[in-house]
């Protein structure tokens, strides 16, 4: 249970500090069961669940000690939060052409690494193209292509255990036919979330 005298550290407040710098106007961020957009002031909750009530408030104590604003005008309590992020993703419109994002060529996303080391992901449909925050893109594609990478699919809990039972893993790693994802692969850096997972390198060759 959630102390009602609770006060954010000085690591709480220079971390979300730090974060919310790092996010352009209109990234959502995923935490505590509820989605924050990032606005001009502040953040805006967009979605919150019951069990998400007491994180927020102390969020909101972090916010008001980096003097931004945490809006909750118009929040939308729901069930099951990444559902309605999905569902909320799936209306979301590129501005100049009209094109649901979702329609935009997915498969082909360009992840592309800042100058700050931040990482942003370019999806392209025709001559439009729009820029996304990796949650932001997650919520549109699904896990299928979120955790793929130069056509390989990131294995199954499942799947692992298979090989971890046969004894089959160094076999496996010498023929190529699975691969730990370094931090860079034919020469590219690979996002933070896709490092140290076990892929598939085989395809559907196999099926």
């Amino acid at each position: 249970m959630i102390e009602d005298n609770w006060e954010p550290t000085a690591e709480d407040i220079e971390w979300t500090k730090d974060h919310y710098e790092k996010m352009q106007v209109g990234d959502t961020w995923g935490i505590a069961d509820a989605v924050l957009m990032k606005d001009e002031d502040g953040f805006r909750i967009t979605k919150a669940t019951p069990s998400s009530i007491l994180p927020l408030e102390r969020i909101g104590k972090v916010c008001a000690e980096i003097g931004i604003t945490l809006n909750a005008d118009g929040v939308e309590v729901v069930e099951d939060p990444m559902q309605a992020a999905q569902d909320t993703a799936k209306e979301w419109i590129h501005e100049e052409s009209g094109v649901p994002l979702v329609n935009f060529d997915l498969e082909n996303a360009e992840w592309r690494e800042t100058d700050n080391a931040e990482w942003r992901v370019l999806v392209k449909h025709e001559d439009s193209e729009q820029e996304l925050a990796p949650m932001d893109f997650h919520l549109i594609a699904g896990d299928e292509l979120f955790f793929s990478w130069d056509g390989m699919s990131v294995l199954e809990r499942g799947e692992i255990i298979e090989i971890a039972d046969s004894g089959t893993l160094m076999k496996e790693l010498e023929e190529a036919s699975v691969v730990i994802m370094p931090s860079e692969w034919n020469g590219q850096p690979v996002p933070p979330h896709l490092r140290g997972l076990i892929f598939n390198a085989k395809g559907d060759e196999e099926e």
